[in-house]
């Protein structure tokens, strides 16, 4: 009952519309048909974008899937491969955050650099291992003291690590250097 209502209110309509577009002169037709057009092709724009928004968002959603996906496969065999080198490392040599702060204290001041700052070190937990990661600023560095420091913490501090140095010469006198250096450390933590 109420669908056959439905389609007789829409029949009606349509046979209002089509008498009231065929009394129009042909430059209102023209107009008419113009701006159906222009309304249409403004829902058609909106319909698209709004889909292709939509199908953006399928593709991301489906690509981190995928990620998330490939990760849970491949976690497995990298707990294996961390386990193998984790028994390969003496756990009862690593030094801990303050040997090796109080380590670098003593090879700078043995190289005798007297402009120098230890920042705070930085820490991050991990399964049963912290990494520190300590910052040096060393001021009016001779280059070749410079390189035998470094060759000194790789031998005498094996599970200390450089990671990153920045070298910049002085202005006023650039036979010496400023130099930041940033070291990685890793502390066994049962």
């Amino acid at each position: 009952m109420a669908s056959s209502s439905i389609k007789n209110d829409f029949q009606y309509w349509i046979a209002f519309l089509r008498v009231r577009f065929f009394r129009l002169s042909m430059r209102e037709k023209v107009l008419t048909v113009l701006f159906v057009g222009a309304l249409l092709g403004v829902w058609f724009s909106f319909q698209i974008e709004r889909h292709g928004t939509a199908f953006f968002d399928i593709r991301v959603a489906n690509s981190a899937a995928k990620n998330q996906g490939d990760y849970l496969e491949q976690q497995a065999i990298t707990e294996e491969e961390y386990n193998s080198l984790i028994q390969d490392i003496n756990l009862g040599e690593l030094p801990s955050v303050n040997e090796v702060n109080a380590r670098i204290d003593d090879l700078i001041r043995k190289y005798g650099f007297g402009d120098f700052k230890i920042n705070s070190p930085k820490s991050s937990s991990g399964n049963s291992l912290t990494f520190h990661t300590f910052t040096i600023d060393l001021g009016k560095v001779n280059y070749n003291r410079l390189i035998q420091f470094t060759n000194e913490i790789k031998t005498n501090l094996p599970y200390v690590s450089l990671r990153q140095i920045t070298i910049q010469a002085q202005r006023r006198t650039p036979e010496f250097l400023d130099v930041k250096l940033e070291l990685k450390s890793i502390e066994y933590t049962p």
